[in-house]
């Protein structure tokens, strides 16, 4: 999964998911069926605006129409920070690459394009995100902006930031050589589980922690034992940042 690493002005590095091709596409239909429904809709009472026949009447449909598919998303990206109804589904939205908030003119310059990139060439803005491999269709591009998830994965901050008491006794005294990405690795699998409840992805990392670990005790439940290992890698690394501070 590809990410954006955003220093912030207080120089802190933010590490966010960029959204998949898959999850724009996805809220791009969802927006586009939208757009479909208000159509229907406004056929539907066509009437109500007078007969076809009157020009005026016509071009009033025709702006009421047209006004709210042509603003949707300048005006819900404006007013729902960054995010349009699709986007809302699929837990996605729009950032600028530095991390702050997008501008009005963020917004209107991805807005433009868009007529370029959805109108008048067709596969352009899919053409540009493959090309550029940043999350980036041109609109991002020239706006300075890119779609993140919202969806937060488990990461190592989640980890090493846990309050860690200093009367801890480690169980696993092993733990303190595994790497970040290890306990990493260990923190998804349980939260997968407590959302799956897929034992064969507990069992396979349960087996692997404990060869890595050298431990041979299949006794010991593999949920404890999991949670226990991170604990134990949480104090080591909280016992060195103690040791230094002193």
């Amino acid at each position: 999964m590809e990410n954006i690493y955003i220093h912030t002005t207080q120089n802190v590095r933010i590490d966010q998911e960029l959204a998949t091709l898959g999850d724009r596409t996805l809220a791009y239909l969802i927006d586009t069926l939208i757009m479909i429904v208000w159509l229907l809709i406004m056929i539907e009472f066509r009437d109500s605006f007078g007969s076809m026949y009157n020009l005026d009447a016509e071009i009033v449909w025709l702006f009421v129409l047209l006004l709210p598919m042509a603003l949707y998303h300048l005006l819900f990206e404006i007013f729902a920070n960054g995010q349009s109804v699709g986007k809302m589904v699929m837990k996605i939205r729009v950032i600028r690459t530095d991390g702050a908030q997008p501008t009005l003119g963020n917004y209107l310059i991805r807005w433009l394009m868009r007529i370029v990139e959805f109108m008048l060439f067709r596969g352009l803005a899919l053409l540009a995100f493959l090309i550029l491999g940043k999350g980036q269709r041109l609109g991002d591009l020239f706006a300075g902006t890119t779609v993140v998830r919202l969806r937060r994965r488990v990461t190592l901050q989640d980890t090493v930031i846990a309050d860690t008491d200093k009367s801890y006794k480690p169980t696993y005294p092993q733990a303190q050589y595994l790497s970040h990405r290890d306990i990493e690795v260990i923190k998804e699998t349980l939260a997968f589980y407590q959302k799956t409840k897929n034992y064969l992805v507990l069992a396979e990392a349960f087996v692997k922690v404990q060869e890595v670990l050298d431990i041979d005790d299949k006794t010991i439940p593999q949920i404890e034992f999991l949670e226990t290992v991170v604990k134990d890698f949480n104090y080591f690394r909280a016992k060195e940042i103690w040791e230094t501070n002193k």
